[in-house]
């Protein structure tokens, strides 16, 4: 009997018990294939997504730098220029200050003139004066 029942359990078990397992453990498989696929095709969507992001930030990257280096040149020419007008303004100041004194010797020597006729003036009031007494 013990016989039979080992044979009828095994039959049981290749029959009824394996087919309903290896049924489950498959569509277990599949569902976690099934899941795993969603999972990469996600992943691949998301990295799709990150790389145009990257794309488009090093584009935008590219064209900051392109400008970034216009303003630069732009900057030294304008660098250039102050230079140059500086040594300019240099140059007027001079001028300016020997122009200034010439004006100052011209007023004191207009000064002078007008002091000598007054002089003069007066020394010949002082003549008629002392030609009176």
């Amino acid at each position: 009997m013990s016989e039979d029942l080992v044979q009828v359990l095994t039959r049981f078990h290749r029959e009824v018990l394996l087919p309903d397992v290896e049924r489950i453990v498959q569509a277990s498989e599949t569902r976690v294939r099934d899941e795993m696929h969603g999972v990469a095709d996600g992943l691949a969507v998301r990295m799709k997504d990150l790389e145009t992001e990257l794309h488009m930030a090093l584009t935008g990257l590219k064209r900051v730098e392109e400008r970034l280096g216009r303003v630069e040149q732009r900057l030294e020419r304008v660098e250039e220029r102050l230079d140059g007008i500086e040594g300019r303004l240099e140059d007027v100041e001079a001028r300016l200050g020997s122009m200034e004194e010439a004006l100052q010797r011209t007023v004191l020597r207009s000064e002078l003139d007008t002091l000598k006729h007054r002089v003069t003036a007066l020394q010949k009031r002082i003549q008629d004066i002392e030609a009176r007494l």
